[in-house]
């Protein structure tokens, strides 16, 4: 059974306006879904700092930790690691006024908050998920597999014989003039 996510009640911080507090904490990283793969954080509970400076309406967070991403490489799907050292600042207001009294240009910024309660956990997920590489591979040069027979093509050559494609046989033709 995975641990709880991890949360932080703001509310019981109590600072002075300007005040900066941290915080060594144990973070549980719930696993990621990266363009349909699960990927899971190895160990799923690291340890994390959080700041925290109160101006008054609320809070300047950064949170910051080291952690490993495992899963499955995107080109030959034998396993890949991923290891991230993650800092993510956001601010979070203590109250947030109805939809119906925010301005055009004010935006919420309680997408981790609710009564108080620092959703830990879901922000350094997403925190996580924006600093990923467009692809997770097992080894920068890695081949993947053969389209046609599915070998690993990282570990030898898989002899498939490759139909021409006949729309560029013209290109053959085709001489640079010197």
């Amino acid at each position: 059974m995975p641990p709880e996510a991890t949360t932080f009640d703001l509310v019981s911080v109590n600072p002075g306006p300007g005040e900066k507090k941290s915080y060594e904490l144990d973070l549980y990283l719930p696993p990621l879904e990266f363009a349909g793969r699960e990927y899971a954080f190895v160990p799923d509970v690291v340890a994390a700092r959080l700041d925290l400076v109160f101006t008054g309406e609320g809070y300047h967070a950064t949170i910051s930790f080291i952690c490993r991403l495992e899963g499955a490489c995107w080109r030959c799907l034998e396993p890949a690691d991923l290891d991230l050292e993650v800092r993510a600042e956001d601010y979070f207001e203590l109250e947030l006024p109805p939809l119906a009294e925010l301005g055009e240009d004010d935006e919420p910024s309680l997408y981790y908050t609710r009564d108080g309660i620092l959703e830990l956990s879901a922000w350094a997920h997403d925190a996580v998920a924006g600093m990923l590489p467009p692809k997770i591979l097992c080894f920068e040069g890695c081949k993947g597999l053969c389209d046609l027979c599915g070998a690993n093509l990282n570990e030898a050559q898989c002899g498939c014989e490759r139909p021409s494609d006949s729309r560029w046989d013209k290109l053959k033709e085709w001489k640079p003039e010197a």
